[in-house]
């Protein structure tokens, strides 16, 4: 198990450090001053310390113990997927850490890509055949857009909304509904556009669109039809547009399910 430690801890430059040995016991006279050499006490809940042996040492690059945790952290609205656990866990460092190794590998095995816009997308599910979205495609489209702390706007042909089947019985959208996309066109944000390209038939990707290149630029499309989604989308534009002197615009990102249906060109 290895612990990020900087110089708050053990006044040497930040290193990782491999514990060998450790003890928990009941403190209240922690102080870094008070550190010998060779051996930390780590914080694991109030008033509880873990004080360990340190086996070895290795310098790391940068100078704060959170900015790698910092850096994981930024990638989990993307992933907003449930984090399995790998092993069990007895405390809140150990679960958390258990977590941030999953999201590493995950990154590793599908890492995040920036498009040119400046959005960001995962894939979440591979396509199939050989034709793939480009500059001058035009295709059908399903999405799921919510907010970055996760909470549900609106959608389009994933089965969250209801369409009239035809004879005033209301269904679940999913396989009747879905918008038509021709790139260049904005009848989606540049953000998603972007992202679109290189899509297969159905694949499926998650896409976090900053508030410049979101529903700015394509005039708030596509429009939402469901009350839900209508509030949604008018709380959302308070939220980036500021909503008077108490509070000012903020620029909040979205996060959108695409999936691409077929390709007509």
């Amino acid at each position: 198990m290895a612990y990020y430690l900087g110089s708050a801890v053990s006044h040497q430059p930040p290193a990782i450090v491999t514990l060998v040995s450790c003890q928990a016991s009941k403190t209240t006279d922690y102080h870094p001053s008070k550190v010998a050499v060779g051996h930390i006490k780590i914080t694991t809940r109030p008033r509880t310390f873990l004080t360990a042996r340190i086996q070895q040492q290795e310098p790391i690059t940068h100078r704060y113990p959170e900015t790698r945790r910092a850096i994981l952290q930024s990638t989990l609205a993307l992933i907003m997927l449930p984090i399995p656990a790998l092993a069990k866990c007895t405390d809140l460092e150990t679960c958390r850490e258990i977590g941030e190794r999953k999201v590493e590998k995950d990154l590793v095995e599908n890492p995040v890509t920036t498009t040119k816009s400046g959005s960001r997308y995962k894939l979440l599910q591979p396509g199939t055949g050989e034709a793939i979205v480009d500059d001058n495609s035009t295709l059908d489209l399903i999405y799921s857009i919510s907010t970055s702390s996760g909470g549900y706007m609106y959608s389009q042909g994933f089965g969250f909304e209801k369409v009239d089947a035809g004879n005033g019985k209301m269904m679940s959208d999913a396989g009747l509904d879905s918008v038509r996309v021709k790139i260049g066109d904005r009848n989606v944000p540049l953000g998603i556009e972007d992202a679109l390209i290189g899509m297969k038939k159905g694949e499926r990707r998650r896409v976090e669109v900053p508030p410049n290149v979101g529903f700015t630029t394509s005039d708030w499309k596509p429009e939402p039809v469901s009350k839900r989604g209508k509030a949604g989308i008018i709380g959302y534009r308070r939220i980036v547009e500021g909503n008077g002197p108490n509070q000012p615009a903020f620029p909040a990102a979205t996060i959108w399910d695409i999936e691409v249906l077929r390709i007509r060109k």
